[in-house]
């Protein structure tokens, strides 16, 4: 039925859609093939033209929405774009970087107690890399600069440029010119942080036992350290939390932002360059300090103290968006999630842009690759290809990444059998998306080196996901049964994939939907006139707990998500209350909050009433405490290395970073440094190579194998 070139085409299309980072997307003679495969997710290229706007831009996403390869296509716009550069930055790699190669500074040892120095290199190291690969792309564009003006930029000598540059990278990347300004600016924020803890005392008079909760402060989940806790340093006391937060005022002055950002600006305008556009990709997946540090210190100072020369271009994570003292206002944000994305411009037919948006993507890939109409892949008689499109929207949400796996799953499964696609093939392929890829993140959190409160408020989340579920089947029993009565009711084909609650609830759910596990799919009215959010699990999940995904065809059933039975409002507040402990930190007061307050507390900044101290949310599970209690500790590893050896347990053969890199969204040089560890370390990991200087391949050793078998099953 299909040739091998269509065999080959096919999957090229696939295997495209599915890749990871800055993938470029590049045919076998070496020729960018972005412009001609690029889909915009709005029709008339709307999100790229937006996006080239001369503004700060927050491309928000979750993972696989496209994010990189706007990035990529906006590259090739400025590049045609006279007086304009471009200046593209990894984030999350120069982060991973800065966490493997800080070195010690022996001088700094007088200014931070141990706890702190570790993580003020990293974020040292981070603000240096970050500089130094921002130097490294003007460098690398001016060079091609010069040589292509060199006749008419007559004013300008090349070598001033260049000594310029150089000049520029010395000052941030030297750490004997760096120490000249960084003892002075230590020796003050010391003598400050003291005075600080001076004044302070007062208040923290009334903590006698500091303590450190596992859970949110706020409205962030993570470790909450009570600000009683003090470190004591050959100056006196110090607040942990305070020297953290000053970090950024130190890396401002160490680095002299300001000078930084006139030298730049001075290099460029010498080229007749009057806009610096600065692409920040990965922006969310580094910590969340690290994060703050990055734009307080970066991002805002570049952004807002550059007279417009230099705007930003930032790709981020929705709930994972940091401004500091960037206007929001005076900036653009696009989002590129379902809901988001499509709301904004027509509520009512979102559906159908979206299915639009995967009808245009499926269209151009699999037409370029393999020269065929996309129906000739899948099987017709019963399902129209328009319905496959839908169907395909169903199953990835729009997701390009999702529906490259998705699409390679039925590659794998019909088209090298000679086989058109199926329903029940993508339906299939969106189960084995949720079990293969979906489903271990709960899994690598258990074996991880996460602390216990983080552990189980992410273990927490996977009861919440079944608890959703459990209740969905009941309700399908119920249509089933008829107990369950109304014409928008169908007892032989009963869906029930979808649930609504009270909006204000939604952050509570963020890890969730950020893990494609629920997705929002609508805001409406409720049969009592509130405003409630519409949810939907993810279709492989669904197809797992054998539920049907949707609602029934027709104008009849255009409220059915907002039907009584799926409010699930109720059952979220119960597990909240179960699982949630929410009090203020001050032992002399300790007052307990519950879960209908927390409107209040967001709206007083999580504060006490009564004594103005931090409210925080603790997360509380004997069950799950006890379960991971039992787990040997001195076998829990940082989560990248539970991913990577997840990942290679996949494989007989060895492998390449690289490829890894491609399946896990690390960098191949993170991947490296870590099975170099995994190797040396605990053996469970093999890496060799064929020659000298060719890189290094890797495969699960038995030891490997046996690692995650060796846990005592009773406590997973």
């Amino acid at each position: 039925m299909f040739s091998d070139n269509e065999k080959d085409g096919f999957f090229d299309a696939v295997e495209s859609l599915k890749k990871y980072r800055r993938a470029d997307l590049i045919d076998e003679d070496g020729r960018n093939l972005l412009e001609q495969l690029y889909t915009d997710p709005l029709p008339n290229d709307h999100i790229l033209k937006k996006s080239l706007k001369d503004n700060t831009t927050f491309l928000i996403g979750r993972k696989g929405t496209g994010k990189s390869t706007i990035f990529l296509r906006l590259e090739q716009e400025i590049r045609k774009k006279k007086n304009y550069l471009s200046c593209y930055l990894d984030v999350k790699t120069i982060f991973e970087s800065s966490q493997t190669e800080y070195i010690e500074i022996s001088y700094l040892k007088n200014y931070f107690p141990p706890e702190l120095l570790g993580k003020y290199l990293v974020e040292r190291t981070f603000i240096q890399n970050t500089l130094t690969e921002i130097q490294k792309e003007i460098k690398l564009k001016t060079d091609t600069l010069l040589k292509k003006f060199a006749s008419l930029l007559i004013k300008t000598k090349p070598e001033i440029v260049q000594e310029n540059l150089n000049e520029l990278q010395l000052n941030f990347t030297n750490n004997e010119i760096l120490k000249k300004i960084e003892i002075p600016v230590l020796q003050n924020y010391d003598y400050t942080n003291k005075n600080i803890n001076e004044e302070t005392k007062e208040k923290e008079r009334g903590i006698s036992n500091p303590k450190i909760n596992a859970g949110i402060t706020g409205k962030n989940i993570g470790i909450t350290i009570n600000p009683g806790i003090t470190l004591t340093s050959k100056d006196g006391t110090k607040n942990i939390q305070d020297v953290s937060n000053n970090f950024s005022r130190v890396f401002l002055q160490v680095f002299q932002i300001k000078e930084t950002i006139l030298k730049i600006k001075g290099i460029l305008t010498s080229l007749d360059i009057r806009h610096l556009i600065i692409m920040l990709d990965d922006f969310s997946e580094i910590e969340e300090e690290s994060i703050k540090t990055f734009v307080d210190v970066i991002l805002a100072p570049l952004n807002n103290w550059s007279d417009e020369f230099i705007k930003f271009k930032v790709a981020a994570y929705p709930n994972r968006v940091y401004y500091g003292k960037i206007d929001p206002g005076k900036i653009d944000t696009i989002n590129l999630d379902f809901y988001n994305l499509y709301s904004e411009f027509n509520r009512d037919r979102m559906e159908e842009s979206a299915y639009d948006f995967t009808k245009r993507i499926i269209t151009r890939r699999i037409e370029h690759f393999t020269n065929s109409s996309p129906d000739k892949f899948f099987d017709t008689k019963r399902l129209s290809v328009e319905e496959y499109y839908k169907l395909l929207f169903q199953v990835s949400m729009n997701v390009p990444r999702i529906l490259g796996y998705i699409l390679s799953y039925c590659y794998q499964s019909s088209i090298i059998y000679n086989k058109q696609i199926t329903k029940s093939d993508i339906e299939s392929a969106s189960q084995t998306y949720y079990d293969e890829k979906m489903k271990p993140f709960f899994d690598t959190t258990t074996f991880s080196l996460l602390s216990i409160g983080e552990k189980i408020s992410i273990l927490q989340l996977n009861e919440l996901l079944n608890e959703f579920g459990n209740a969905l089947i009941e309700i399908r029993r119920r249509i089933q049964t008829e107990e369950l009565k109304g014409s928008v009711y169908q007892p032989k084909s009963p869906f029930a994939s979808h649930f609504h609650f009270d909006p204000r609830l939604e952050e509570f759910l963020k890890t969730l939907e950020l893990n494609f596990f629920i997705t929002k799919y609508n805001e409406m009215s409720d049969k009592d006139g509130k405003p409630v959010s519409i949810y939907s699990i993810y279709y492989g999940f669904a197809r797992k707990l054998n539920l049907l995904w949707g609602k029934p065809e027709g104008a009849n059933y255009r409220k059915y998500f907002i039907e009584r039975p799926f409010y699930f409002t109720k059952l979220i507040q119960d597990f909240l209350s179960r699982s949630k402990f929410i009090h203020c930190i001050n032992p002399s007061c300790n007052k307990n909050f519950g879960v209908n307050e927390l409107d209040f507390l967001k709206f007083n900044n999580y504060k006490c009433n009564n004594c103005g101290y931090d409210v925080v949310i603790e997360n509380i599970s004997d069950d799950i405490k006890s379960k991971l209690e039992k787990i040997d500790k001195n076998k829990l590893l940082p989560m990248e290395e539970i991913k990577i050896m997840k990942e290679l347990e996949r494989y007989d053969n060895y492998v390449y970073a690289r490829e890894i890199a491609e399946e896990l969204d690390l960098s191949k040089y993170l991947i490296a440094f870590r099975c170099k560890k995994l190797h040396f370390s605990f053996k469970y990991v093999d890496r060799n190579k064929e020659y000298d200087g060719d890189p290094y391949k890797y495969k699960l050793t038995e030891d490997g194998k046996e690692y995650f078998k060796s846990f005592d099953k009773s406590a997973l």
